[in-house]
């Protein structure tokens, strides 16, 4: 039986390091693709072509107090597929408008007080 040495345990697990790298890389360029498919998909629904911003979204929808999508996403700091997956699931309530999917300012703040992980010794208290 042959026994492996040192250095070949530690090239195994550089070349699985270097995997694992190229995953997480292959990872976020899906989730970048799929934000991007789904962006058309909404394109295509709505019958729009991709404009300008409006000066309202520019605001960040406060004057109506719905965000679209994209404001939601900028909020979060999360792509629209992650924010897609969360309203289909009804974590994030919305309110479909037309063709177009709203999140009221409201029930976003209430989603990120359900999200927000409190320390251990915070909650013994």
């Amino acid at each position: 039986m042959r026994r492996y040495t040192g250095n070949y345990t530690r090239n195994l697990s550089l070349a699985l390091q270097h995997l694992k790298q190229a995953l997480d890389v292959h990872h976020r360029s899906l989730e970048e693709l799929e934000s991007a498919l789904v962006e058309f998909e909404e394109s295509l629904l709505s019958g729009a072509e991709v404009q300008e911003e409006r000066p309202q979204a520019q605001q960040g929808g406060s004057q109506s107090g719905l965000l679209s999508i994209t404001e939601v996403c900028q909020e979060l700091g999360m792509g629209k597929s992650w924010v897609y997956k969360h309203i289909q699931s009804g974590e994030i309530p919305s309110v479909k408008l037309g063709h177009n999917i709203k999140v009221k300012r409201e029930d976003l703040q209430r989603y990120l007080e359900r999200q927000r992980n409190y320390p251990p010794s915070a909650q013994a208290s």
